[in-house]
């Protein structure tokens, strides 16, 4: 059984774990760990494993520097309840980021099978060209506000990343990865999204016992993932449990 202290840094600190890949540069600091994406949206450009001490403003300058040298205006910082030091988000505020939307996800970790296959619910790995074409229609999906369009770097991702589809009545209607972290007990989950006319099917809940079979299949048994609100009540109902919080805050910057 993983202790408590590493599943909080397994869920909160994620991206200290995840294999790098040629589509993304990573900066380690002792003070910070930076990701550099494939995109220059905020949320592909992350700066996380805050431990600033008293050198806050000085890192927020070094952090705006590279990203700029990387030719990026913009990025994201985790808060989580390990960063250093207290009253960090207060401090972000204070040079000018601003909270995302939304402002706060939860740390979440899973030791147990989380769900149960569900009836009608077809899931599958994503292999071929059609099925990476599928995804990206999940992703888009015009009638929503949230749907977006990756890159085609982004969705091939790297080895470490697995793409799952979930069909109903032979539909792609929902889709989420795994990403295989450098632990040898755990996995993450991320990049869930279901098409509007099919929530509440139980889509989500189907991906959710694949990614666990597969993760079991590899002899892993641990989940951690990084949760907004809306995913938070069905991931406690699976027995997710909370195991740290994450603050996110946005940072807009020009050379």
């Amino acid at each position: 059984m993983t202790d408590v202290e590493t599943l909080r840094s397994l869920a909160e600190d994620a991206a200290a774990y995840i294999p790098e890949h040629p589509g993304c540069r990573r900066i380690v600091h002792d003070r910070y760990l930076a990701e550099i994406g494939p995109d220059p949206a905020h949320d592909m450009n992350v700066v996380s494993r805050l431990r600033l001490g008293e050198s806050v403003e000085e890192t927020v300058r070094d952090v705006r520097r590279l990203y700029l040298d990387a030719g990026r205006d913009t990025c994201t910082w985790e808060v989580s309840t390990a960063s250093t030091p207290d009253g960090l988000g207060e401090r972000l505020l204070a040079v000018g980021m601003t909270p995302d939307d939304p402002p706060r996800m939860l740390a979440l970790a899973c030791t147990s099978e989380p769900a149960s296959p569900t009836a009608g619910v077809m899931v599958e790995q994503v292999h071929t060209d059609e099925q990476f074409d599928e995804v990206r229609r999940v992703l888009e999906d015009e009638d929503e506000d949230d749907g977006w369009s990756p890159s085609d770097e982004w969705l091939h991702g790297p080895p470490s990343v697995t793409r799952y589809l979930a069909r109903i009545d032979g539909e792609a209607v929902a889709t989420a990865d795994i990403t295989w972290l450098d632990h040898p007990d755990a996995i993450f989950l991320g990049g869930a999204r279901t098409v509007p006319h099919a929530r509440r099917r139980g889509a989500y809940r189907a991906l959710v016992h694949a990614r666990w079979q597969a993760a079991r299949d590899a002899g892993r048994s641990v989940i951690v993932t990084q949760s907004e609100p809306m995913s938070q009540p069905i991931l406690a109902q699976l027995g997710f449990e909370p195991v740290g919080k994450i603050d996110v805050y946005v940072d807009r910057f020009a050379p």
